[in-house]
């Protein structure tokens, strides 16, 4: 399907662009319908309506809206330029290091796997660690060494070319470097890192040979808490929750916890000397087709987003504890191609802001900023990853290492995927927020849900975001294949004057790009008055 083009006249739509977007939009939509055959939108004659109060406003940490970095995982610099200039445009509020699989092994004072401690997990008889995971630290080891390590202070440096925040994920299962925790809190400090999270053994239940019971888990680390406090004593520190949606098969399904006895374990545990909960989310863990992905997918949204943090998480860890999603993804399989799609950045925008709105919530990020061409979780992709190449350099000479950003045999050159895109619209709002305001949708047609209790929600979500300049920042997701005439009030009266638009839209649900295709999806900006059109399929940004 062709994307639609706004045509400009003096900075604002003419009325003739206007009909043409209106004929468009309303014959991709018809098309869609009949190509793809999907039976799950419902129209509706009732008009849509976004009301706005600023009486009940709440607050929103500052940067809630962030990424995982996992960069030992692939061969990309920090510091390479052309990655600073591909990853800024997302605005990330904080950003997540070194990884999550590949801290287990991770020795943060060299920015390289210490090859004894990966040893340790995944060479034992039996292992402790197997399957992906050991597959993981394998090759993160390998390409760390190949590009010079990912070093603490290039990630400060990094963190600070995008203005954001850290979490630290510390590696609790190998380092044994004395005091090393507290030399890395120390250290954080030193660089001007602002640290809002560090968390202790990325998801420990796991591994159930080196962590039996969540007991086990909050026993051993202890010291790496008191070690991190001793350098930071107002440190925030978490443990890990398994939850709802750790991304593997064979859990039940939601609303039941995967694992139970780990929750529940590690809820029960005396002291509770940690104080927040990290937490991961990943709703589908099989491929399936991309319908019955999209209906689980919005059940999820409608019934398994604020709903399970404030009816399962905050029972477990505590009513006044913050709670960090550190990884956030539609799916776990790295090969799901569902990952690329459009859809999936209109699902990950809407439970983004649909946790804002949970006190408890402090921070939700994406998994992943950027990852190699395998692995589809990351909204920034290359069109070649040089992996085959870095680790043929390995394989000849264990000692092989270079900068890849200046080396000529990897030159990366990177586009932004569908869901990248519509993170950078979403993140406009989001990240700009210092306040939310009450925000409701009436009208507009209805998508159907999966899973859960399986009732229709709106396919239109709207939530107002304050900057503490007093601008107004209206993120809102249209989840239909329909174009949406909206009319946003503002108390009891339409808001009036220009308002400012970026959005990222199409026609399918499966809209991507690629490496050929790096453009298939593009962000569009406009302006318009109230009310406002809403593109099928979409992520939109609206300022005033």
């Amino acid at each position: 399907m062709r994307e639609f083009t706004l045509h400009r006249t003096s900075g604002a739509l003419s009325r003739h662009s206007v009909a043409h977007l209106h004929r468009t939009i309303r014959l991709a939509a018809v098309t869609a319908l009949l190509a793809v055959g999907l039976p799950h939108l419902v129209h509706a004659q009732n008009p849509l309506v976004i009301k706005i109060k600023s009486l009940g406003a709440s607050a929103i940490a500052p940067g809630f809206s962030g990424f995982n970095v996992p960069q030992p995982r692939n061969g990309v610099e920090f510091y390479d330029p052309k990655f600073v200039a591909a990853a800024t445009p997302l605005r990330a509020g904080w950003v997540r290091y070194p990884a999550g699989t590949a801290s287990m092994d991770f020795d943060w004072t060299t920015g390289h796997t210490n090859i004894a401690w990966m040893n340790s997990l995944i060479g034992g008889n039996p292992p402790l660690v197997t399957g992906v995971p050991a597959s993981i630290l394998s090759v993160s080891q390998q390409l760390t060494q190949a590009k010079g390590g990912d070093a603490f202070s290039d990630f400060a440096a990094f963190a600070s070319a995008l203005k954001a925040a850290a979490i630290i994920c510390f590696n609790s299962y190998t380092d044994t470097n004395p005091g090393s925790a507290t030399q890395m809190a120390l250290a954080a400090q030193s660089y001007g890192l602002k640290v809002v999270d560090w968390e202790l053994g990325n998801e420990a239940y796991f591994y159930p040979s080196i962590y039996p019971a969540a007991a086990t888990y909050a026993a051993a680390s202890n010291s790496y808490f008191n070690d991190i406090v001793a350098g930071a004593p107002a440190a925030t520190v978490g443990l890990f929750t398994a939850g709802w949606y750790p991304g593997t098969a064979g859990c039940p399904a939601a609303p039941q916890p995967c694992y139970p006895n780990w929750d529940s374990g590690l809820s029960g545990y005396t002291p509770q000397y940690w104080n927040a909960a990290s937490n991961h989310i990943y709703p589908i863990v099989k491929n399936q087709n991309t319908q019955n992905t999209i209906l689980a997918l919005n059940g999820v949204l409608a019934s398994g987003s604020s709903d399970y943090i404030n009816s399962y998480l905050v029972p477990l860890v505590g009513t006044n504890t913050p709670i960090y999603i550190t990884e956030l993804n539609c799916c776990s399989q790295d090969n799901n191609v569902f990952l690329t799609y459009i859809y999936n950045g209109i699902f990950l925008a809407e439970y983004i802001a649909r946790l804002s709105l949970v006190p408890n919530v402090k921070g939700v990020g994406v998994n992943s900023l950027y990852t190699d061409n395998y692995d589809n979780h990351g909204l920034i992709q290359s069109v070649n990853d040089y992996e085959s190449y870095l680790l043929a350099q390995v394989a000849a000479n264990p000692d092989f290492s270079t900068n890849t950003a200046a080396d000529p045999n990897t030159q990366f050159q990177f586009y932004t995927s569908a869901p990248g895109l519509a993170m950078q619209v979403a993140n406009i709002a989001v990240n700009s927020g210092v306040k939310l305001w009450p925000t409701t949708v009436t009208g507009g047609p209805t998508v159907v849900t999966s899973g859960f209790s399986g009732n229709r929600m709106l396919a239109v979500y709207a939530q107002t975001y304050v900057a503490a300049s007093g601008r107004h920042y209206l993120l809102i997701t249209n989840k239909s294949s329909l174009s949406q005439t909206a009319t946003i009030y503002l108390g009891a009266s339409a808001v009036q004057g220009t308002l400012n638009l970026i959005f990222v839209s199409s026609s399918s649900p499966s809209a991507a790009n690629a490496a050929q295709t790096p453009n298939n999806v593009q962000i569009q900006t406009t302006t318009s008055s109230n009310p406002i059109q809403l593109a099928p399929y979409s992520v939109t940004t609206v300022w005033w």
